[in-house]
């Protein structure tokens, strides 16, 4: 059982504030995960230690530690369960929040998450990211997030596209975050993105790395990008390292 109380206290020692209300919405959520997830199949963490430090603080570490961000609008692509969407909503009532998920089995997760924890200005989409690229939603966020949802070559040419000009791409990532920049420098180019900060972090219990990449829109992505779905996992424009 996850409560209250142990959400507050591992949420200090991230250096991260959150009121009891806010701590009863991550408690609930957290029982809805467990609940939904022999539904589901949502994710294999489901221990209470586990959640809140791999799903809850993982997804909000970084939000304390940079400025190159947006507190109003988010496109969390591949959100699955809704990380880390669903907790910077939940730390931040006013962003605007959209999620776009492949799996109708997620959003309609998702959905339920969003109606029991009563959260507003939330969009969910059941869309391949590829189609939202290809079509209205290029170059429509200021802030886009991937958490778990592929390697840097194919995560880049799905985010980017989706970017304004002067937007952040938050690529969060674990401690091979390096080789993946090299091999996914050219489609970085081509998207119009350019990598500005890195963001290193442990977390608190278990102390495993964390890397966040942001990337910021310096310019129009190339028009080829995101090719038709499913092309980018299955030909990831990749440059090859020689070790």
């Amino acid at each position: 059982m996850l409560l209250i109380n142990d959400i507050i206290r591992e949420f200090k020692k991230c250096d991260i504030p959150i009121d009891k209300q806010k701590a009863a919405m991550f408690m609930l959520y957290y029982r809805l995960l467990v609940q939904e997830n022999k539904k589901y199949n949502l994710t294999r963490i489901i221990s209470p230690e586990n959640v809140l430090e791999e799903h809850f603080l993982d997804s909000l570490i970084g939000f304390q530690k940079t400025s190159n961000k947006t507190d109003e609008e988010l496109l969390d692509l591949g959100s699955g369960a809704g990380f880390p969407g669903i907790p910077l909503k939940i730390f931040l009532p006013d962003l605007k929040l959209t999620i776009v998920d492949a799996s109708q089995k997620k959003i309609n997760f998702l959905r339920l998450l969003v109606r029991e924890l009563e959260l507003n200005q939330i969009t969910l989409k059941h869309k391949r990211a590829e189609d939202l690229g290809r079509g209205k939603g290029r170059e429509s966020y200021s802030w886009v997030t991937a958490r778990a949802l592929a390697p840097l070559t194919v995560a880049a040419e799905l985010a980017l596209p989706l970017l304004k000009e002067g937007g952040y791409f938050w690529a969060f990532k674990g401690p091979n975050a390096s080789s993946e920049l090299q091999r996914a420098e050219e489609i970085i180019e081509r998207c119009g993105g350019k990598l500005i900060n890195t963001i290193n972090y442990s977390l608190p219990n278990s102390k495993k790395e964390r890397i966040i990449l942001i990337f910021k829109k310096i310019k129009k992505a190339d028009k080829l990008f995101p090719r038709k779905a499913g092309i980018p996992q299955k030909r990831p424009l990749e440059k090859k390292i020689i070790f």
